[in-house]
């Protein structure tokens, strides 16, 4: 085996082996939203809040100003925490109103949009004639049962696009520990 693929493939052993045995710890710990053409898209909120005792819940709520959206793309990437973000197994891009009709293609974003539809307003296909609105969005261990990812600090970088020009940039850090203890 080559190094990277031997290394890779002893991870996910331990990971596997770990996720029989831990119940792991997640939150949210930063969220970044920034408008890359601001006649086409606003953020009125971006933030963490508190709901309860060691949860953190996140909440976006996007002013699109050109209506209807009915060409959207998304890039999904992951990224690790070492020595700086680097990038950690995934970055997909698809067409998004695609990828509404048809999820089951996109295993990744399927993961990913699961989780933030439920707490959403976008959980139907295109066209959108609304603003994006993200409510409480809570870190879940169930999020990550097809994804097991080891211990660490990580972010989710959704960068969304329509008419193939790049229009927002999401960036949501998480933690991720075997327990409230680990540090």
């Amino acid at each position: 085996m080559h190094g990277s693929r031997k290394i890779l493939s002893l991870a996910l052993v331990q990971l596997l082996f770990l996720s029989k045995f831990a119940n792991p710890y997640l939150k949210f710990t930063n969220i970044k939203c920034s408008s890359l053409d601001k006649s086409y898209v606003v953020f009125q909120k971006c933030r963490l809040t508190v709901p309860k005792r060691e949860q953190i819940a996140m909440s976006i709520y996007a002013k699109l100003l050109k209506l209807p959206v009915v060409n959207a793309s998304v890039n999904l990437s992951l990224f690790k925490k070492a020595s700086g973000f680097r990038p950690f197994l995934y970055n997909v891009s698809a067409n998004f109103c695609e990828f509404m009709e048809h999820r089951k293609r996109f295993p990744f974003l399927e993961i990913f949009f699961d989780a933030l539809l439920k707490e959403s307003n976008i959980n139907h296909t295109c066209p959108f004639n609304h603003d994006i609105i993200v409510k409480d969005m809570i870190l879940q261990e169930k999020m990550f049962r097809r994804i097991p990812v080891p211990p660490g600090d990580y972010m989710f970088q959704l960068l969304v696009a329509a008419f193939n020009d790049w229009k927002a940039d999401v960036k949501a850090y998480f933690t991720i520990r075997l327990n409230r203890d680990d540090h």
